[in-house]
């Protein structure tokens, strides 16, 4: 007995290192996203570290044998014995066995700090200069608020959670208001699906799904073209529904399901799809949309595109991946935003960004899509507050701002002028230009360093403008600054050079 027990758990260690080397079993894959960690390289350095140990562990713990396996039996054990899921999972089992992502749930009951209502003005002002920008151009503009699960169905939300509560207002509690004060246009998503929960007989949400069901989508879609409407005077697609239909989860309507990785995948469940009508007069507004936005947007454009909606819609996932729908074909995927034509984007007719109650924060980044939209939009004003007072004199000239730069400076290392901090686009291309006339040398750059820079040799007593067009892939784009200086040549500069009329523009914009 003694040594059949020894012989198990000897073949039980050894499995994962035979599975390894041989393929015993049938390979599987987990529901989910991972990153992928590289096998290590040994080096003496790294082993006499620990570095290479600690890489190693994480490239085993990712890859030994029945791995797979082994994660479904544990996940199917937290399930089916206590109602949850491992510790580590992203994924929370609510009452009646709905399923959450805990960053909703987090969000909603504010364990996750709001932002502060200051803050969070700042970035609607932003919002409404932006709407003002395309409005300039013609072109509409919507922000489309879609709801969480979390705060739609707080009820089912286990009651352990509740405890943890803040009782502070949700960054969705603080935008609703801000949003109306300084006239933004938008669909509220949340408030839309709230009141069919309330008022209809069917869920808004899949019991195994984070996102909203296609109902519940299809109610919000039709209040954005119905919002279109309003602010372009136009007729857009009446979108209606003749009935609704109960049918097996697929898709967005499992994804959480999925996600847990047990066994038997937890399916008992039905999920509800309006039949759409196809009430087209002929005379109604076909245009050409540009979405920036998440996952929700997926039911959105899908439920669009079913009555074609548009003639195009370009899908900017999370501003990194861009998909296009064309009315009567299959979506494309275009791949990576390594770089926007914004000449392209500015040729749609509506302009819409979705953003999730529980993503509000996404206003914050940098990087984001109407940042880089306003920034496209808005002329660069470019002001030099870094001057350097023994070299530089400002003037004007013929009526235009200018600065002299004054004869003596060290050849080797002077610098003139810096500009304050510019907010640039990466990947698109710029044209500066300046009218100069003077010592024959001159440099200008992008800072920080891995920025573009001009030397400019054939500066003359007569004075001529230049140009300098550039691109950069960098971020640092960002948050660059526009300086003049001079560097790399002996002794020091014998005459004057006058620097005015200086333009910062988006090239053939």
């Amino acid at each position: 007995m003694k040594i059949s027990y020894i012989l198990l758990l000897l073949v039980m260690s050894l499995l994962p290192l035979l599975q390894m080397k041989y393929d015993i079993f049938t390979k599987m894959t987990l529901n989910g996203v991972t990153q992928r960690v590289e096998f290590p390289k040994l080096s003496y350095n790294s082993f006499i570290s620990g570095e290479y140990q600690k890489k190693f562990e994480m490239w085993f713990n990712q890859n030994f044998g029945l791995r797979e396996y082994y994660v479904k039996i544990n996940n199917q054990i937290y399930y089916s014995l206590f109602n949850q899921t491992p510790p580590n999972s992203q994924v929370m089992i609510g009452k009646e066995k709905q399923l959450f992502e805990k960053a909703y749930i987090n969000e909603y009951l504010n364990i996750i700090q709001p932002i502060t209502p200051e803050l969070l003005e700042k970035k609607v002002i932003e919002l409404k200069k932006l709407q003002d920008l395309l409005q300039l151009r013609g072109k509409p503009f919507l922000l489309f608020i879609t709801p969480s699960k979390a705060a739609i169905y707080p009820e089912y939300i286990p009651d352990q959670l509740k405890v943890l509560q803040k009782n502070k207002s949700r960054n969705y509690d603080t935008i609703i208001p801000l949003l109306n004060k300084y006239g933004v246009n938008y669909v509220d998503g949340h408030k839309i699906t709230i009141a069919h929960k309330n008022s209809g007989k069917y869920p808004m949400f899949p019991q195994g799904g984070t996102h909203w069901n296609l109902l519940a989508s299809y109610y919000s879609s039709k209040a954005v073209l119905d919002k279109l409407e309003q602010i372009t005077q136009k007729k857009f697609i009446s979108l209606e529904s003749s009935s609704v239909t109960e049918t097996i989860p697929t898709g967005f309507d499992r994804d959480l399901a999925n996600l847990i990785n047990v066994w038997n995948t937890p399916l008992e469940y039905k999920t509800v799809v309006p039949k759409l009508v196809d009430n087209r007069t002929g005379n109604e507004f076909i245009p050409n949309i540009l979405m920036e936005g998440g996952s929700f947007s997926f039911q959105f454009v899908d439920i669009l595109h079913q009555v074609n909606a548009f003639k195009q819609l370009d899908f900017y996932y999370y501003y990194h991946t861009s998909y296009q729908y064309k009315e009567g074909t299959e979506a494309r995927i275009l791949g990576d935003l390594n770089g926007v034509d914004w000449k392209d984007v500015m040729n749609h007719d509506v302009f819409i960004i979705e953003m999730n109650e529980q993503n509000i924060p996404k206003l914050l980044q940098k990087d984001g899509f109407f940042q880089d939209a306003i920034n496209y939009l808005e002329p660069i004003n470019l002001s030099f507050s870094k001057v350097n007072n023994e070299y530089v004199e400002i003037t004007t000239i013929n009526g235009m701002n200018g600065f002299i730069f004054k004869k003596g400076a060290n050849g080797n290392s002077t610098l003139f002028i810096e500009s304050d901090k510019i907010k640039l686009i990466p990947g698109t291309e710029y044209t500066l230009s300046y009218k100069a006339s003077g010592f024959n040398s001159l440099k200008v750059d992008l800072y920080p360093d891995d920025l573009p820079q001009k030397f400019q040799n054939d500066i003359s007593e007569y004075p001529k403008e230049f140009k300098f067009d550039f691109k950069s892939d960098s971020l640092n784009m960002r948050s660059a600054s526009l300086r003049y200086f001079i560097d790399g040549l002996p002794g020091t500069t014998d005459k004057d050079t006058v620097v005015y009329d200086i333009k910062l523009e988006i090239k053939n914009k």
